[in-house]
């Protein structure tokens, strides 16, 4: 759309607020509004915002040491593109903005977005990709605490009878948006759902999370419900996943497919899954971005442990998802799995794509795939395998990051320096922390 048809249009529906939205590199969407009498300014302006806002914290401050602070400014710059009426808050739109230089509107080097957008221009083929979400519907007992909304047991019936209602909303919600849903089903812990759409390219479909994400949480408020994407919000219970698929396309042809190749997986394919095993205990940082991630990325788990790929494994980091018959070339794919709804999808799949180019560019390759559980593989024939786990927590994944020259070389120094800072404050946060766990345990313990 135009800015003179988000104008019309605007003004034919009665639209009196329109979101300026935008995702901070700590996975929290966040944003403004503007009215419809001042929307034709914004629209060319765009909205002043301090410096520090691409860094401000989940725990809603700036992390100690940035070297963003009270002084300087940055202009949110809305994308009509993504302009949407918001089926779940009345008389209300919403775009997504990339942050620009203020006097000059050019990138600034701190928005993950912008960088998304200028990786993807210096590649010589299409992306395709989708993330598919699993996240839970919670509502809160008699206490105030948050509780499963249902009780249903794994794709079971009952699940979609007592989620029915809030589905549908969500599905048409969506449909309205312009997203071409095409499953849903309960998933394995009570409460828990997913929803898969169709994908677009790369860019579309890290916009498309952002929208997705406030599409569910709009739609469960108005059910007095919460739609949480919390990586593992019960202990006995499934973590949720956003599970990232990648395939690459030049001149119409599947460039991962060969038909030639063991269950069509091409050679390009494979170094690309070379180049994503490589870096992926730094890649990590950005796909499983919160301390609580790795709450869920357990052995056993279907999430991934191991750093190890296979075909249509789903214990590996890189699951080689062969082709259906008859649609062999066009349904062949990878995914990457240590993925999940808190982190920034700019940022996540920047990350996947420059650490699978790399492998590209570099013919890396992934060593032989695994055709079970890694975690059942005898410790000594990983080791020599070089299978290793993935971090077992942020601060791991921190300094794998902090030791990896690529994302760096891809992000630029500024943005990494700052992004580390954002991560180390988080997880200096936590462990300061004491647990009822820990409480339990040790007290009398000792």
């Amino acid at each position: 759309m135009t800015r003179e048809e988000i104008v019309a249009q605007v003004r034919e529906q009665n639209i009196e607020l329109i979101r300026f939205v935008y995702i901070d590199n700590d996975g929290v969407i966040r944003g403004y509004d503007t009215t419809a009498d001042k929307l034709e300014g914004d629209l060319t302006l765009g909205h002043p915002f301090a410096i520090a806002m691409p860094f401000f914290s989940v725990l809603d401050d700036l992390p100690p040491g940035t070297r963003f602070g009270c002084v300087g400014e940055i202009t949110g710059l809305p994308d009509v593109k993504t302009f949407r009426v918001l089926p779940y808050a009345s008389n209300s739109a919403m775009m997504i903005c990339d942050f620009v230089g203020k006097a000059d509107h050019e990138p600034t080097g701190l928005c993950a977005r912008s960088l998304l957008k200028a990786f993807l221009s210096g590649m010589d083929c299409e992306v395709r990709a989708a993330i598919e979400n699993e996240f839970y519907l919670l509502k809160r007992d008699e206490a105030g605490n948050l509780i499963p909304f249902d009780d249903s047991l794994c794709f079971a019936t009952k699940g979609m009878n007592q989620q029915h209602e809030i589905i549908l909303d969500i599905v048409r919600a969506l449909r309205a948006q312009g997203f071409i849903v095409e499953k849903y089903y309960p998933e394995n812990g009570r409460g828990q759902v997913e929803i898969v759409y169709q994908y677009g390219d790369a860019l579309q479909t890290a916009d498309n999370q952002v929208i997705f994400r406030e599409t569910c949480r709009g739609v469960a408020q108005e059910h007095g419900l919460v739609a949480s994407f919390m990586p593992k919000p019960f202990q006995q219970l499934a973590g949720s996943g956003a599970h990232m698929h990648f395939s690459l396309w030049k001149g119409g042809k599947n460039l991962f497919f060969d038909g030639s190749a063991e269950k069509g997986l091409s050679e390009m394919a494979l170094h690309f899954i070379g180049g994503i095993l490589k870096h992926i205990k730094a890649l990590c940082a950005f796909t499983a971005s919160t301390v609580n991630s790795y709450k869920r990325l357990l052995p056993h788990n279907w999430a991934s442990a191991y750093t190890c790929w296979g075909f249509d494994n789903r214990e590996a980091a890189v699951r080689a998802i062969t082709g259906m018959k008859g649609l062999e070339e066009k349904s062949s794919h990878i995914e990457f799995k240590p993925v999940d709804g808190a982190c920034n999808p700019y940022l996540a799949i920047l990350a996947t794509l420059a650490a699978g180019m790399d492998g590209v560019k570099h013919r890396i390759e992934p060593g032989a795939s695994v055709n079970m559980d890694p975690h059942d593989m005898p410790a000594q024939e990983r080791q020599g395998r070089g299978i290793e786990r993935l971090p077992e927590s942020l601060g791991q994944a921190i300094e794998a990051l902090n030791a990896n020259a690529l994302f760096t070389e891809v992000l630029g120094q500024v943005f990494v320096e700052e992004y580390l800072a954002l991560k180390r404050f988080a997880w200096t946060e936590y462990i300061n922390q004491v647990s009822t766990w820990e409480i339990e345990t040790y007290a009398e313990a000792f």
